[in-house]
């Protein structure tokens, strides 16, 4: 339950924004960082960051998006990012993409961009800076991307599958709805018809120098910055940019970067859009605002009283739908970006079905009773509380956050104009403004977040018969009608009282024992039983992460019995803990830097959780209490069940679920302990056996195993003896799990799903899982072998063909019931290509198993996988996974010269071997899902 500003408030105060003839601000960059302008009129900004340590990230921002294109140029802006990757200057073909794979860079990990309406951001992440040559290689990449893309006549028409292909993986039921309700919100401009990916039409017949012409007119010095963060010497990268980036001729009589209004509008613009697979209604008001161009200490300030509104409306949203017979399951309020020159702050409630009135009433109830009333000072200071906490948090923390993180305020100060500061100066400047801003002006603050005019209702949904959705006038009234009610002040809850009010006996430490592989870390076994392992790092200043398991799960459950072992968690989590409601529960760790959640699998239980120095003693407080004080509340089990009806209303009508649903019943051969979520799901829940497994699986400390790792406390031992030592335990009633033998059939099990879709299109989904006994050398084999046939699909599938967006290979490996090795391979596509692209899929996994894969090819895999290790070793989570692995499946640990001896050792010839092994006589999952009218490109 770990206590974070609302996201809103986070875009506002952690993220900077760049400098324009639109935007600015007041307030200095952040001095750690060596900026400028160079003579062509190109920014550029370098930041020294060492986490991760050796390494640094390249950001390349345009500040041009697809708002620019004319209507016969609709997806250009998006096709350029593209063919970004299609060959430049320097590097032809896929060169940027090879330069970087052979160096464990991997593209879409770290190699990618995005385009939206006003920017293109291209980023190059997690690069080992100690090559010189490599950072000189990614800053020539940012160089030819400013100015030098091939634009080859075979690339653009190659790429024009690919974007295809995109364009049909996107067009799903929140997509198509988006579409709809943009025509309002954005009325009267070009963002109403702007969704980035384009016109296919367009994307299918645009001529070559139509391209160049856009390249040429947009992609200019003036409207692109340069950002480099990372473990770097920031005067010699300086001094590489002003070098390199300096001969970029600015263009003369360039064309004017500008920027579109949305249109006012009187009162309020309504529209309904339905869509067959949408799954829920939610209903939007939008009360648009103009964006503060101009940034300054002001702004930023009521920025942040705006946002503490915010905070505070949801917190009473949460506790209303807690405590009332309410016809509402989520309401939210809170600021966002609507388009460059405009915000909104927007309320939003997804009501019940068939209760879409009596929803939006309550939404505009609660609201009301906020304005009319104003909040409380106890609520004031709990927020106040909250944010202050977190930049405590932030700033012991601040040599933990990534250079991407950084390197993004920076592309949006370079964009936006909002601050980029220093850590520190953002605490302070936090600290100095929340003792400064009242109630009182909180209080005047809530009444004018809504405004008369320039309002937009949107109200999406399921496209069905029995659907009943109000008229505009309906919502109208209700608005009226509310603002003339009797309403009574809100009342607070009394959450002063202690988590723990009874005194613990606790449990003093009985034997101590060594952990094989991890020098440092301790084993501890209580009194009572409980097993605890220690290992203090100086990974994080101030991060404790924790875990615990016991093996289980709900093998051990009755079959019929499943459906209500699922949510027996979820039901402890919306019901509370101890004296406390859910919601009284946030309040009271309000300010409080902790996590903690239950687990229920199917062979263990557990928890997994974090917390700061500061906040250990809470963690495990809460901990204590889920074992011994969970909360079963039958209101908080009918608002389950009755949002399990609602999502299951038009689930019929769902592609994506049916597809999921088909994959599941192969995956488990039909096995009932895997029951799909439908009507007869619904029936086998039980509020008493979801209430009654949670504490049979949830209790005994003698049957756990605690981790706890990172930054530990001196008195974490004495804190664990007095609270894992006062929960109850039975040493005599240790178990273990069953293994219920939940596979897919021997051989090959398909299964070809005809479906009515809105666009034409094929998924498929192929999954090969294969036991035979667990070594070392053959989980790195499998993750090769499927990062090599991920290579082959790219370049044949993607590439080639233009068949798909893109083809995910993944592998698993697990020890638990048995040893098991899987690969799955998914990708979407046209259906009147699935045939072909299927063959080709399959082909190259026969290939793989009669020809050895290049060398070169391998060492790539090789290189990104040492890369991630080293990477991943500076962390306290990969220590904990590590710790929870070793001890759940009896394994030793694998240090860095196990790890890399291993990985060395293995040859192509090894893997295709491994190939051949692996796929002999597989369990065989295969799932096409097509649309019933075959159909080529949509148009």
């Amino acid at each position: 339950m770990k206590i974070f500003p609302s996201k809103c408030f986070l875009l506002i105060l952690l993220i900077g924004f760049k400098s324009s003839a639109q935007f600015s601000t007041t307030i200095p960059l952040s001095k750690d960082v060596a900026w400028g302008t160079l003579k062509n009129g190109m920014k550029y900004y370098v930041l020294h960051n060492q986490w991760p340590k050796d390494r640094v990230s390249f950001y390349f921002a345009q500040n041009v998006g697809a708002i620019l294109e004319n209507d016969d140029q609709n997806g250009l802006a998006h096709f350029l990012e593209h063919m970004a990757f299609n060959g430049t200057q320097n590097f032809e073909g896929k060169g940027i993409i090879d330069m970087l794979e052979k160096n464990g860079v991997r593209f879409g990990a770290d190699i990618n961009a995005y385009t939206a309406q006003d920017q293109t951001v291209y980023n190059l992440s997690n690069v080992p800076s100690t090559d010189d040559k490599l950072v000189d290689s990614c800053l020539l990449a940012l160089h030819d991307w400013s100015g030098f893309l091939s634009l080859k006549e075979a690339e653009i028409d190659a790429e024009r599958g690919v974007i295809r292909e995109e364009w049909r993986t996107r067009r799903d039921s929140d997509f198509r709805l988006r579409l709809e309700t943009d025509k309002t919100l954005f009325k009267g401009s070009k963002y109403a018809k702007r969704d980035v990916i384009g016109d296919l039409n367009i994307i299918n017949n645009f001529g070559y120098q139509v391209l160049r012409d856009y390249y040429k007119k947009w992609y200019r010095p003036d409207l692109q910055a340069i950002i480099v963060v990372g473990d770097v010497n920031v005067a010699q990268v300086e001094q590489k940019i002003i070098k390199l980036f300096s001969s970029i001729e600015m263009p003369k009589n360039p064309a004017k970067r500008y920027y579109v209004s949305i249109p006012k509008n009187k009162g309020i613009e309504y529209v309904l859009a339905k869509d067959k697979e949408a799954q829920e209604t939610a209903i939007v008001l939008y009360y648009k605002k103009d964006f503060d161009k101009a940034k300054n200490a002001a702004s930023i300030r009521k920025d942040l009283v705006h946002n503490l509104c915010a905070d505070m409306l949801n917190r009473r949203y949460q506790e209303f739908i807690q405590n009332n017979q309410s016809s509402v399951l989520k309401m939210a309020g809170g600021a966002s970006e609507v388009s460059r020159l405009t915000n909104s702050f927007s309320l939003y409630v997804v009501p019940k079905n068939n209760k879409t009135a009596a929803g939006f009433k309550e939404l505009m109830i609660e609201t009301e009773r906020a304005v009319r009333y104003g909040f409380t000072q106890k609520e004031l200071d709990r927020n106040k509380e909250g944010i202050l906490s977190y930049y405590e948090d932030l700033l012991q923390n601040k040599d933990k956050i990534s250079s991407d993180e950084f390197a993004e305020e920076l592309v949006n100060y370079f964009l936006k104009a909002v601050p980029f500061q220093s850590i520190e100066t953002q605490y302070e400047n936090i600290k100095k403004s929340l003792a400064s801003i009242t109630l009182s002006e909180i209080n005047q603050a809530v009444k004018k977040l809504q405004t008369a005019d320039n309002v937009v209702l949107t109200v999406t949904g399921p496209d069905k018969s029995d659907a009943v959705y109000p008229s505009k006038e309906d919502y109208l009234d209700i608005m009226e009608s509310v603002k003339k009610m009797p309403l009574e002040k809100y009342q607070q809850a009394d959450t002063d009282q202690p988590l723990i009010a009874a005194a613990l006996k606790g449990s003093k430490v009985s034997k101590e024992f060594k952990v094989d592989g991890i020098a440092a870390a301790k084993g501890y076994v209580l009194n009572n039983g409980a097993k605890i392992i220690l290992y203090p790092t100086a990974l994080s200043k101030d991060e404790v992460l924790f875990s615990a398991f016991s093996r289980g799960g709900s093998s051990l459950i009755k079959t019929e019995d499943i459906p209500s072992s699922q949510i027996a968690v979820g039901l402890v989590e919306s019901s509370g803990l101890g004296k406390f409601k859910s919601t009284d529960l946030q309040d009271k760790l309000n300010g409080k830097i902790v996590s903690l959640k239950p687990y229920i699998t199917e062979l263990t239980e557990g928890f997994k959780g974090s917390s700061n120095q500061k906040d250990v003693e809470t963690l495990l407080q809460l901990l204590y209490l889920y074992f011994e004080n969970p909360r079963f509340d039958k209101d908080s089990y009918a608002r389950m069940l009755t949002g399990f009806s609602n999502s299951l209303e038009n689930a019929a009508n769902a592609n994506a679920k049916v597809f999921q649903d088909t994959i599941s019943l192969l995956n488990s051969n039909r096995n009932k302990r895997l029951p799909l979520f439908n009507e007869a799901y619904l029936k086998q829940l039980s509020f008493e056996k979801a209430s009654e497994i949670y504490k049979n699986r949830i209790q005994n400390a003698a049957d756990f195993t605690f981790i706890f790792t990172g930054n530990l406390p001196d008195n974490t031992l004495s804190l664990i003896e007095k609270y894992i030592g006062s929960i109850s335990c039975d040493s005599s009633k240790t178990e273990n799990f069953i293994d219920n033998r939940i596979s897919p059939a021997d051989g090959v099990a398909k299964q070809v799903v005809i479906r009515e879709m809105n666009v034409p299109k094929a998924s498929v989904y192929i999954r090969f899982v294969k036991e035979f006994p667990y070594t070392y050398k053959n989980v790195f084999t499998l993750h090769i072998l499927s990062e090599l046939l991920s290579k082959k699909y790219m370049d044949l599938i993607r590439e080639e063909e233009g068949g798909s967006y893109g083809v995910h290979v993944s592998s698993s490996v697990s020890r638990l019931p048995s040893d098991q090795y899987a690969m799955t391979i998914n990708f979407d596509s046209d259906p009147e290509k699935e045939e072909k692209l299927t063959k080709i899929v399959y082909g190259q996994i026969e290939s793989m198993q009669q020809k050895v894969a290049k060398e070169e090819d391998v060492q790539s895999v090789k290189n990104t996988v040492l890369k991630s290790r080293a990477e991943k070793v500076l962390t306290n989570s990969f220590w904990l996974g590590n710790l929870n692995s070793m001890l759940l499946n009896n394994e030793e640990f694998k240090d860095d010269t196990i790890y890399r001896k291993t990985l060395d050792e293995i040859t192509p010839a090894d893997i295709k071997v491994f190939a051949k092994q692996f796929f002999a006589a597989t369990k065989t999952v295969e799932v096409i899902m097509k649309s019933k009218t075959r159909s080529a490109d949509p148009q």
